[in-house]
Formats: C-alpha cells, sequence, structure tokens
C-alpha cells in the first residue's frame, strides 16, 4: 500500500516542478509585452526564493495541518497564482504577485510534503527514495514544455496558458490529496531543540551548487537566442529536465552505496564544465545540448545528497524541521543566478561572464561542502 501511495507524493511533485519550464514564457513576455530579461528572471528568481522561504513556516503548519490540509494550501495557493496572473494582461505587478509569490509559496508546502512523506515511509532507503520524489519535481517542467509550447505555437496566448494551469494543476493536487493515506496525519514528530548552526555550511553549499543550474534554466532561450530555432532552444528545455531528472534518481541511488562528497564533487564538476561550455563559445546543436545534458545531471543531484546529508547528520525524523533551513540556499540561488544571468545579458549581449562565474561558483559548491564535511565528522545529532 505504501508503495501505492508513492505516486500521490511524485504526482504533486511532477505538478509544481513545472515552475522549472518558466523559460518557457519568456520570449513571448519579452516580445510581445515588453518586459526585459531582469523582470523575467526576477518572476523566476521570486517564484524560487519564495518556494524556499515557505518551507520554513510549513514546519509549523506541519505540526497542525495533515498532510492533505498541507497538499489542499498548496493547489489553491499554486493554481491560484497562475489563475490570478492569467488576467494580468502584461502587468508585471499581477504576474510577481501571483505566479512569483502565491505560486512559489504553493510549491514550497507541497514540495517539503512530498518529500517529508516518502522519507518517513521508507527511512531504511532514504537516498533513492528522496531522489524518486525528488525526479517527480524535475518531470514537471518536461510535461509542461510540451504541452504549454504547442498551445503557444497554436496562437494560444500566455495568459490563457497560465489560466490552464491554474485550473488543472491546481484541480488535479486537490484530488491527489483526497487519495492520501488516511494515516497520513502529521509528518513532525515533537523533538528536542538542535543547533542549527551545524546546518550552516550546507546551506552555504546548496547556494554554490544550484547557482549554475538556475541561472542557465532561467536564461536558457536567451543563451541560445540567434543560433537555435525556438522548437531546438525547447527541446533544450526539455534535454536539461530529462538529465535533471534521470540525474536525482541515479545520484540517489548512488547515495545509498557511495560517499556522498565523492558524488557532489563529480556532479558539480559536471555542471560548471556545461555552464562555461554554454556560454564562452557558439557550439553546433549536438554539443550544445550534451552540456545542457552536463548541467541537468549535476544540478539534480543537489536535491538528492543534501536532503540525504541533512538526514545522515540530523536524523530521519528531523529532516522535515531542518532541511527548509539548508534549502533556502537554494531560494537564494533562486534570485541571485537568473538574475544575475539576465542583468548581464542586458548589459553586455552576452552570457561568457556570467557562464564564468557560474563555474567558479560550482566550485565553490565542492570546497564548502568539503569544510561541512570536516566540521561534522564526528557529530552524532541522530
Amino acid at each position: 500500500m505504501k508503495r501505492l501511495s508513492l505516486v500521490l507524493p511524485v504526482g504533486v511533485m511532477f505538478l509544481i516542478g513545472s515552475v522549472y519550464a518558466w523559460s518557457m514564457f519568456v520570449p513571448s513576455l519579452t516580445f510581445d509585452y515588453g518586459f526585459n530579461a531582469f523582470q523575467t528572471q526576477l518572476v523566476f528568481g521570486t517564484i524560487i526564493a519564495t518556494f524556499t522561504l515557505s518551507m520554513l513556516f510549513s514546519n509549523r503548519l506541519q505540526q497542525f495541518l495533515s498532510a492533505r490540509g498541507m497538499y489542499f494550501m498548496s493547489a489553491f495557493l499554486f493554481g491560484g497564482g497562475y489563475f490570478l496572473a492569467s488576467f494580468s494582461e502584461g502587468d508585471f505587478f499581477l504576474i510577481f504577485l501571483g505566479i512569483g509569490l502565491m505560486s512559489g509559496v504553493g510549491t514550497g508546502l507541497g514540495y517539503m510534503t512530498s518529500i517529508a512523506l516518502p522519507v518517513k515511509w521508507f527511512p531504511e532507503n532514504k537516498g533513492f527514495i528522496t531522489g524518486l520524489a525528488a525526479s517527480g519535481f524535475a518531470a514537471g517542467s518536461i510535461g509542461l514544455t510540451f504541452w504549454a509550447g504547442w498551445l503557444l505555437n497554436n496562437g494560444i496566448g500566455v495568459f490563457a496558458v497560465f489560466r490552464l494551469i491554474g485550473l488543472i494543476y491546481g484541480a488535479i493536487i486537490l484530488v491527489l490529496a483526497l487519495f492520501l493515506p488516511r494515516n497520513s496525519s502529521r509528518i513532525l514528530a515533537t523533538i528536542k531543540p538542535l543547533k542549527l548552526n551545524h546546518s550552516l555550511w550546507l546551506f552555504v553549499s546548496m547556494f554554490f551548487g544550484t547557482f549554475a543550474g538556475l541561472l542557465v534554466i532561467g536564461n536558457i532561450k536567451l543563451i541560445g537566442a540567434g543560433r537555435f530555432t525556438e522548437d531546438q532552444l525547447s527541446m533544450a528545455i526539455v534535454v536539461f529536465s530529462v538529465s535533471n531528472l534521470s540525474g536525482r534518481l541515479f545520484w540517489g541511488w548512488l547515495s545509498d552505496k557511495k560517499k556522498v562528497m565523492l558524488l557532489l564533487t563529480i556532479a558539480l564538476l559536471m555542471q560548471g564544465f556545461g555552464t562555461l561550455m554554454v556560454g564562452i563559445m557558439e557550439w553546433p546543436l549536438i554539443l550544445f545540448m550534451i552540456f545542457v545534458l552536463f548541467i541537468g545531471a549535476g544540478f539534480g543531484a543537489n536535491f538528492v545528497l543534501f536532503a540525504h546529508e541533512t538526514a545522515r547528520v540530523f536524523g530521519v525524523s528531523n529532516l522535515s524541521r531542518i532541511y527548509p533551513f539548508v534549502f533556502l540556499g537554494y531560494g537564494l540561488a533562486g534570485i541571485v543566478g537568473p538574475v544575475t544571468g539576465g542583468a548581464l545579458f542586458d548589459t553586455l549581449g552576452n552570457f561568457e561572464v556570467a557562464s564564468v562565474i557560474s563555474f567558479v561558483v560550482s566550485l565553490m559548491g565542492i570546497l564548502a561542502f568539503e569544510i561541512h564535511r570536516k566540521r561534522t565528522k564526528n557529530i552524532k545529532l541522530q
């Protein structure tokens, strides 16, 4: 029964993970409604930031609400945000409020619930189970890229697509929540206070580790603009998403068998190298896609390996309480990464400097994680 129940959190992850397809809407907002790169990436960055910040107060909510109640709130906020933005007629504030803030909060509530439930059900395989749940989030952009791309290419306006996302995705999350097992009440247990400073270097590592991937996925259509067609750039989003999804499963499976430090080093080297290559010079389509694949696979490792490491240091029962603090690093990177890429593109007309910065930041992620491992090597918090 528990294995069948895994479909529910993975399904919710698939729906809320559509935020990674934001780049699909950038050309329309830019060319049809006059948005600049900074504005489009500010919306995307705000989605990521509010997504992670909302995970902090989801801790408190989980002490009072059932998992079903958490999903209900996620559905109304996520779907309602896109629905509100659909009436903006190009007004930046409404899009920022609806998608950046409301849908961002809905994403965070759904994400934390979908990570905590499977790990609680299968603590003995936390690496693979976390990877499975996180892969649903990565897969969400694939589905939205295909059907939203088809709608946009067939003359359906971007705001009509927002309305469909709000109505359909919100309704499906509500339906999935109704099928949760009855014993999925509250996720958090009562636990003694923890020293959160032990998660500081995990927070720093998460920021460095996700910076490059977020810069690329938020700007991928601008990176390839003028070199490749719209369909080819849409396929690049799919390649990123598939490699991100596959990477989460692969790194999650390996993390139950191999040292996390080794795996994260390999993953961030892949991500940093790929980011450097796509930005410093023009490549044929096939090489461009290969480098995007490297970025996606390396990026996906962060969401499995950091959750696994948090559970190792603090214990599975404390994952829901500590991981949101670690995840704030991703939220900060969600603002800084895409906005940095967009601002440098507006200023320089290319992504060369941004790609070099991303490469260096990825290397800093390896160093920060090594510092964390040394500081917590002999700590027994579980």
